[in-house]
């Protein structure tokens, strides 16, 4: 109904200014109003590369002021769409692109086709884009910046003992025994909070084994996950692989490697007590502010050569609230605008040293590892949205903290943690219908 009626009014302004010039009489058009651009469902203290989005915008617009309002990781679903419901809601809502769609599937987001061109929206890279995309085309958020899970690793490490970049299970683990001879672990992770980064070891082993899109049915709760399924037989394998990489002690800290911070992963690898640590590829940054070595980057092997691999991608995305007033939306398009500009982007690389989600302009001062997830970016590896996370809040709970902890710690068995992972899933599909 808002958006009719702007239309109606846009139309009457319209004629009436033609008719006001008409009869030789000045008719002023309606100045556009614009609200202070609060920003929600940030981490922490803002991000440098949205610091300069906001200063491309007060450029533009002096008088529009800015507030920031960081929450916890766990809490930003929660505290967002609280904000929405009782009718406070940010000028722009920032969450990642796989959950995005638990906003718009509850008519929280406005369709930006009506705020943005077609330009601008096409400029977005297709596949940061997509989940974004509502079912019937509409576009609900827009990326600015992603990362993808990867395997970050020792450079001068691998060459001091004539390591090759491993290409499947076996490779990795032939690695890893041999650095335990010498009191070195093979990897480290976040287990405590994002196991998603060991998760995708999965997709490319579900998209090759039971079909093309498997991975997107099983993050979407379409597939059913359970012993004896083909998918679920699959993801078995996979969590019994990586079981067995720690029951060998290749897990860094050893017994307790389930319970690893990312600070404690993070130093690990720093301080070369591991080769590799399976992260997002976003921490790019901090490891090389971390390590006085050479770091590199692959992604993740594969049972067996002749299987591709696959990541997820995870865009981080911007949405406006579907009861925002007139001039917060005004505030929000504009906010999108400077993001989608030149500067906008260029930002994301100079800041967060991050991928940028308009690829197609000419970008200064690409470090080499960053032009390198450009290109995989650019390639059929990684696809958005395959991470079961985008099923459920519960679901995103259970993948980040239990879907290895679990069977490795002895908390269940990999049978009983598929059987959990089968009950969250239809619990989400019954709350859908």
């Amino acid at each position: 109904m808002r958006k009719r009626f702007r239309k109606v009014l846009a139309g009457i302004l319209a004629a009436g200014m033609v008719i006001g010039l008409m009869a030789g009489t000045a008719v002023q058009a309606e100045e556009v109003e614009y609200a202070p651009l609060t920003l929600g469902g940030s981490v922490g203290e803002i991000n440098g590369y949205q610091e300069n989005i906001v200063k491309l915008v007060q450029a533009e617009h002096p008088d529009i002021e800015f507030d920031y309002v960081p929450v916890e990781t766990a809490m930003r679903e929660q505290v967002l769409k609280t904000a929405i419901s009782a009718g406070d809601p940010p000028t722009v809502g920032f969450y990642w692109g796989t959950r995005v769609n638990s906003f718009y599937d509850n008519g929280m987001c406005l369709d930006l086709r009506d705020y943005l061109t077609e330009e601008e929206i096409n400029s977005v890279s297709p596949s940061m884009l997509e989940p974004c995309i509502g079912p019937n085309g509409e576009v609900f958020a827009i990326p600015i910046t992603t990362v993808y899970h990867t395997v970050f690793y020792n450079k001068d490490m691998m060459e001091k003992y004539g390591f090759e970049i491993p290409k499947t299970w076996d490779d990795m683990t032939a690695i890893f025994a041999r650095l335990k001879e010498d009191d070195i672990f093979g990897f480290a992770t976040n287990s405590a909070s994002m196991q998603d980064c060991l998760y995708g070891i999965t997709y490319g082993e579900l998209e090759s084994k039971v079909g093309p899109g498997t991975s997107w049915k099983v993050a979407n709760g379409d597939e059913s996950v359970l012993p004896g399924t083909p998918a679920g037989d699959v993801i078995k394998e996979c969590i019994q692989q990586v079981k067995d990489w720690y029951d060998a002690g290749y897990w860094y800290p050893g017994d307790g490697g389930i319970n690893c911070t990312a600070d404690d992963a993070n130093a690990a690898f720093a301080q070369g007590r591991c080769i590799f640590i399976f992260n997002f590829s976003g921490a790019y940054q901090t490891h090389m502010e971390s390590c006085d070595f050479e770091v590199g980057e692959f992604m993740k092997p594969t049972s067996a050569e002749g299987i591709q691999t696959h990541e997820n991608i995870e865009p981080d995305v911007y949405f406006i609230p579907s009861n925002c007033t007139e001039a917060q939306i005004n505030t929000a398009v504009a906010f999108m605008k400077a993001a989608l500009s030149k500067e906008g982007q260029q930002g994301v690389i100079d800041y967060a040293k991050r991928p940028p989600s308009v690829m197609t302009y000419e970008y200064d001062n690409v470090p080499a590892l960053l032009q390198q997830q450009i290109d995989n970016l650019k390639s059929d590896a990684c696809i958005a949205g395959i991470n079961p996370t985008r099923t459920s809040s519960e679901m995103q709970t259970f993948v980040k903290q239990q879907v290895f902890a679990a069977p490795c710690g002895g908390v269940m068995t990999i049978d009983e943690t598929l059987e959990e992972m089968e009950r969250i899933r239809l619990e989400a599909v019954a709350a859908r219908e």
